[in-house]
């Protein structure tokens, strides 16, 4: 492998485990879809919507890479669905999948469609997707594993059941930790601490919280940490107090 496509290789690999400077350091000035595309994911990793949005569009439009096309439409979906565009993110996603070839890259649409369509408050939707999710086998994939815990425990918060959440939200934030993937941890820890609160564990909460945001923080996930704060002032506190 020529040493540019091994540092974009290396690259991706510290991007997905939360070390975002060091992902672009790497990167340093490579020009590769692929290369270009990291810098798409960090930004949207780091709540740099626009800027995310910006770099993902002509990739998932242009791009000569199959899988380049396929990564950045599935990064637009997330960033559309972060910033309450569910039904532009479902449409992305959609495209994703049918673009999709690898059994990863379709888990990975399905897992953000199975999210659009809990957003939009469509469960049975979101159960078909996850269970074709599900069935593909993700478990060679931690990055879709966590993701799947993460709309699972969505899923038990929307439908008022927050005690169904407790286990994929623990076990997110466990596979999560297995592979030393910083903002994965500290989003999990958000998901899980959002199902102990609604499940009345309120002191738990608050611990897995404070850790979301401090883990969040000290890799420079700007959403997750925002998003973490937010429920220890609204919520957690809020109904400690």
């Amino acid at each position: 492998m020529p040493a540019s496509r091994r540092a974009v290789a290396r690259a991706t690999e510290l991007a997905f485990g939360g070390r975002f400077t060091e992902a672009l350091e790497t990167l340093g000035s490579a020009t590769s879809e692929h290369a270009q595309w990291v810098r798409a994911y960090v930004a949207s990793s780091r709540g740099e919507f626009a800027r995310a949005r910006a770099l993902a569009a002509p990739l998932a439009e242009l791009a000569h890479a199959r899988a380049v096309r396929v990564a950045a439409g599935i990064t637009l979906g997330s960033v559309l669905r972060q910033t309450a565009r569910h039904a532009r993110a479902e449409a992305w996603d959609q495209w994703a999948l049918d673009q999709a070839r690898t059994d990863a890259e379709r888990a990975h649409a399905l897992i953000g469609l199975a999210a659009d369509a809990i957003g939009r408050h469509r469960v049975s939707s979101c159960d078909a997707r996850l269970a074709e999710a599900d069935a593909i086998g993700v478990a060679a994939d931690w990055r879709a594993q966590v993701r799947l815990d993460w709309v699972r425990v969505e899923r038990a918060l929307t439908i008022g059941r927050p005690r169904d959440g407790l286990r994929p939200g623990k076990r997110g934030v466990r596979i999560a930790r297995g592979a030393d993937a910083r903002r994965h941890v500290a989003k999990s820890r958000v998901f899980y601490g959002v199902a102990l609160v609604d499940a009345g564990f309120l002191a738990a909460a608050r611990r897995e919280l404070t850790a979301a945001l401090r883990g969040a923080q000290a890799c420079g996930a700007g959403r997750v940490a925002r998003v973490a704060h937010t429920v220890l002032e609204q919520k957690a506190i809020q109904a400690a107090g």
